[in-house]
């Protein structure tokens, strides 16, 4: 398999644990992630981007308090570079 990506240093954010546990163990296997850290919630999320300064963020779009999409908003708005893939 060709590595197309390089996804760096990688900040995981889901409300289930479960899920940031699979997405975790799924990035390890990978080998060329580093999780730097986990957030369950919106403004763990922008907390966390703010000490950790993650290359790639898997957001999940639906949780309580501040949504993915939200949070992707706030870091717009503060001049983070917010890309979808």
């Amino acid at each position: 398999m060709t590595n197309i990506v390089d996804p760096g240093i990688v900040l995981v954010v889901d409300d289930e644990q479960l899920a940031r546990d699979e997405l975790c163990f799924q990035l390890e296997q990978l080998g060329d992630a580093e999780v730097v850290a986990q957030a369950g919630n919106g403004l763990e999320a922008l907390a966390a981007v703010e000490r950790h300064e993650p290359d790639l963020v898997f957001l999940d779009v639906q949780m309580p308090g501040l949504t993915g999409f939200e949070v992707a908003r706030r870091l717009l708005a503060a001049g983070r570079r917010v890309t979808r893939r």
